[in-house]
């Protein structure tokens, strides 16, 4: 379905870069809290993701879809929500550039 495929596409997008960048320390630690650590960042990373989903089709479904007679959606509807998720995708892809760049400049 077509919010299958922008759930994929936003998954591979807000997954890429890896946890492991960025995490100066961690060889620091046992074994045990390594694992400890990133069975944590994963789930944070998961319920992040599941929130942007969310937030996208919440935003869009309000924004583009209007005729509920019909199972399907129409042209101009359809038009809409590929608009609105590109959008959004870039927008969350800028914000997500500027933070990591805010982050390096922190790091100096």
């Amino acid at each position: 379905s077509f919010f299958s495929t922008v759930l994929g596409s936003a998954r591979r997008r807000a997954c890429s870069g890896g946890i492991m960048a960025g995490m100066p320390g961690i060889e620091g630690l046992s074994s045990r809290d390594q694992h400890a650590v990133m069975t944590h960042l994963n789930e944070m990373t998961l319920q992040e993701n599941m929130n942007m989903y969310n937030n996208l089709v919440e935003r869009c479904f309000s924004e583009c879809i209007t005729d509920f007679r019909t199972k399907t959606l129409a042209k101009g509807e359809e038009e809409c929500v590929k608009r609105c998720v590109q959008k959004y995708m870039s927008f969350s892809s800028r914000v997500a550039q500027r933070f990591q760049e805010k982050q390096q400049q922190m790091a100096k």
